[in-house]
């Protein structure tokens, strides 16, 4: 029998045709496809048609294939395990990665160093983790993301669980001739870096109990654009603690201003795609976890404080 002719059969009846011969039974050969005995039949009575052969023989309750349908058989049985191999793997390599739709600051870092714990603590080495670092207040998941965070004043859906608070404080460069901490007065004499997330008025009505008339020096969409830009020189920058404390640590930024205002919380949520992923809720309640175990300085492994600075070692 020509493997051409074997190509254009359809998949379906080739696959009723396999699994009845090696099993013996239209009935099992039914079970393990999912479907009725009467559905096999009719589709193997179809290749026979296509054929013009007969290729299995009933017997009481079972069949018996004949000297075509061995022959066809034997062409099939590689041909189909391949195929339920290549499905398996495929779908093993789909459950062991997670997507992940986040804001910039997340994105850029703390959710990458939690990367070797997520696989540590799913016990898979190999688990691949994609990122979307874009996201935006109230804008709809990525399609293929398992799990979405957020950065916003209120949970962004009904399923969000609070991952920690963002604290707002000012920034300068390190080598900025302002003093800390500054005054209002600073505030209105100094250009200004403004981004999307942020509110200097909010921050300063909080802080120092109104807002003078502020300029800006340049206007941004996403805190990591202003943060380069303030320690470019463009002046002061609003940030939440998470953004700052890398540039703190490095020596780039400096808290400008003791004061830290609650303008929202990090959150996270299953998407639906997550929602029908077990190993997408393992790894949003280990998050949650790592979250809830409170952030250490990358280089000496010390609490830091709302400042992005080291927190003062206890003198108890």
């Amino acid at each position: 029998m020509s493997r051409s002719l074997l190509r254009d059969l359809p998949l379906l009846e080739l696959v009723a045709l396999e699994a009845t011969i090696r099993l013996g039974s239209l009935a099992l050969a039914a079970e393990a496809l999912s479907v009725t005995p009467s559905a096999i039949s009719h589709r193997i009575r179809q290749i026979e048609r296509t054929l013009g052969l007969t290729l299995l023989e009933r017997r009481g309750r079972g069949v018996v294939p004949t000297a075509a349908g061995l022959a066809c058989h034997a062409e099939l049985s590689p041909l189909i395990a391949g195929f339920r191999e290549a499905t398996l793997a495929l779908r093993m390599h789909t459950q062991q990665r997670l997507h992940f739709d986040v804001t910039p600051v997340l994105g850029a870092s703390w959710l990458p160093r939690q990367f070797p714990a997520l696989r540590q603590h799913l016990g898979l080495p190999g688990l691949r983790f994609e990122l979307s670092t874009n996201r935006v207040p109230d804008a709809r998941p990525n399609p293929a993301a398992d799990i979405v965070m957020d950065f916003s004043a209120a949970p962004p859906a009904d399923s969000a669980r609070r991952l920690f608070d963002g604290g707002m404080g000012i920034y300068v460069a390190a080598a900025s001739p302002l003093a800390a901490p500054v005054s209002v007065r600073d505030l209105q004499h100094h250009a200004l870096v403004r981004h999307s997330a942020a509110d200097w008025i909010q921050w300063s009505g909080a802080v120092f109990g109104h807002c003078p008339p502020l300029h800006y020096s340049v206007t941004l969409d996403d805190p990591l654009s202003a943060l380069e830009a303030c320690i470019a020189g463009a002046g002061p920058v609003l940030l939440t603690t998470l953004a700052a404390r890398d540039h703190v640590q490095a020596g780039l930024l400096r808290s400008a201003h003791p004061a830290s205002v609650d303008t929202g919380c990090y959150w996270l949520a299953l998407t639906p795609r997550g929602l029908l992923k077990p190993l997408a809720h393992r790894a949003a309640d280990h998050l949650l976890t790592l979250a809830a175990s409170g952030w250490r300085s990358p280089s000496t492994g010390n609490p830091l404080n709302d400042t992005g600075n080291p927190a003062p070692a206890s003198r108890s």
